[in-house]
């Protein structure tokens, strides 16, 4: 979600030790009202698009529905559902928000909460760098060297701000929380002549290496929200059993980004992310001049042009079928070792149900599929006062694994491996 004028205190201090070089800043995001025309203008564009889609499902309203779960039995899989109670019961939409295309929207109408962080620089071993912005916690709430840690990947181009409810959230209930920002994301510099691209997932290990290093006797775990959660994927498949993570969330994943961008995302939302990597471009083109053409990757008409004049060249791919061949977060699915859950609505605009690959679940007992018949693409909304239900199921659901303690591996399928499909 963007931010709304935006301003930060910064104070910055530098600090080295003997691996890494850091920089440290403290800020806070302290989220000022938009001006009266535009406050007015997205209140009244809400109410009319909501009265609107009210009268047109009036007459058809029905019984809430619980999420439906799609998993392979094993010991874990049974430990969730008794531990998450939110997996059990109906997930009921914002009254007035139910339409897929107005919880996708409101996701970026509705100011994050106000959360302070500590930001730190990590140089990564090719001179780029890594904007951390660490959750700086309650003081009344004890943090200490064993307490788990939960990282969150935004989306496409978002920064700390665009995920502050999840870090709140999971500060909250006694995490150490951390935002990972992507070369230039977040406003971070970019110092090299390179953006990371969907599948490299180099700079993420670095810094999950960092992490672990600082607090070796911490659980870390990560959420990825919307493309979040394609670098997520592909870092688990590819490092396997050596992650780093005890277990992870995905929401609103797209699955395979060839197909989504090709078949999937259409008209104004491919518009809306295409302008958004456009200003990232935008912003960093005295760094990326000497390597691509950025005067013609701006004048891309869809997504996968930009992904051909932009990724394809930083990275040396000779074409877009090479590209998605080696970038493509479901290419080593089958390596991912650790739990993992992902959350989708099946009215989400950007990536459509038909891309879901419900099979993969019926094989894979690491995996947890739960979907919803509302709540857009990252917006799952709830209450009169719009809370995010799926940021909360996330924190529920990491608690839930990090709590589980079998006498069997948690990979351990049933003797009969039954596969699941079922509302509970």
């Amino acid at each position: 979600m963007p931010t709304r004028g935006s301003k930060y205190r910064e104070d910055d201090v530098r600090v080295r030790d003997n691996n890494f070089n850091m920089t440290v800043c403290e800020r806070r995001a302290s989220f000022s009202l938009p001006s009266f025309v535009f406050y007015l203008y997205a209140v009244l564009t809400t109410i009319i698009v909501s009265l609107y889609m009210l009268l047109q499902t009036a007459w058809k309203q029905k019984v809430p529905t619980i999420p439906k779960l799609y998993y392979k039995e094993s010991t874990l899989a049974t430990y969730l559902l008794k531990s998450c109670p939110r997996l059990a019961c109906p997930y009921i939409p914002t009254f007035w928000a139910k339409n897929g295309h107005m919880q996708t929207i409101l996701s970026f109408l509705i100011p994050q909460p106000e959360v302070l962080f500590r930001r730190k620089y990590f140089q990564l071993r090719d001179d780029g760098v890594i904007a951390l912005d660490w959750v700086i916690a309650n003081s009344a709430r004890r943090i200490h060297d064993r307490t788990s840690i939960v990282i969150v990947l935004p989306g496409l181009t978002g920064g700390p701000d665009s995920v502050a409810d999840i870090c709140k959230e999971a500060s909250r209930r006694g995490f150490r929380a951390v935002v990972f920002n992507k070369r230039g994301h977040g406003n971070s510099p970019l110092t090299t002549p390179k953006l990371q691209s969907f599948g490299d997932t180099s700079d993420l290990r670095q810094v999950l290496k960092y992490i672990r290093d600082l607090y070796k006797h911490a659980k870390i775990s990560a959420i990825g929200v919307s493309s979040g959660s394609g670098l997520l994927v592909s870092y688990l498949g590819e490092y396997g059993s050596s992650t780093y993570l005890s277990t992870a969330v995905c929401i609103s994943p797209g699955y395979s980004a060839k197909e989504l961008y090709e078949n999937g995302t259409k008209n104004l939302y491919q518009w809306g992310m295409l302008q958004g990597l456009k200003l990232l471009l935008a912003n960093h083109s005295d760094a990326l001049a000497s390597v691509i053409d950025v005067d013609k990757a701006l004048q891309s008409r869809n997504i996968s042009e930009f992904e051909e004049m932009v990724y394809c060249k930083l990275y040396g791919f000779k074409d877009l079928d090479d590209y998605w061949e080696k970038n493509d977060p479901m290419r080593e699915v089958d390596e991912i070792a650790i739990p993992v859950l992902c959350i989708n609505s099946l009215d989400d605009p950007v990536c459509p149900s038909g891309i879901i690959p419900f099979d993969l679940f019926s094989v894979l007992p690491n995996f947890l599929l739960v979907t919803t018949e509302h709540g857009g693409h990252c917006g799952f909304f709830e209450g009169c006062q719009p809370e995010s239900w799926a940021n909360r199921l996330s924190i529920d659901y990491v608690e839930a694994v990090l709590q589980f303690s079998p006498t069997a591996s948690p990979t351990q399928g049933s003797p009969d491996h039954t596969f699941r499909s079922r509302s509970v």
